[in-house]
């Protein structure tokens, strides 16, 4: 089983847009979150994950887009 890729470089991050759920096709919005950065990178990492608007969807809870 694969796992998803959910940490980009926050230039990779920037780029990335909404996209439709992957459980009932609603667009669902981008959640970046900066990981803590105590190396002073100038690209650090950021956590991103989609969360999709439906309540009853699987995909409420967050999903990304692509496997590592």
């Amino acid at each position: 089983m694969s796992k998803p890729k959910t940490i980009y470089s926050r230039s990779e991050a920037h780029r990335l847009r909404d996209q439709p759920c992957i459980d009932c096709g609603t667009m669902s919005r981008i959640d970046r979150q900066l990981q803590r950065d105590e190396s002073g990178e100038p690209d650090p990492d950021v956590s991103v994950l989609w969360y999709c608007p439906d309540v009853l969807c699987n995909g409420h809870d967050g999903f990304s887009i692509e496997d590592q």
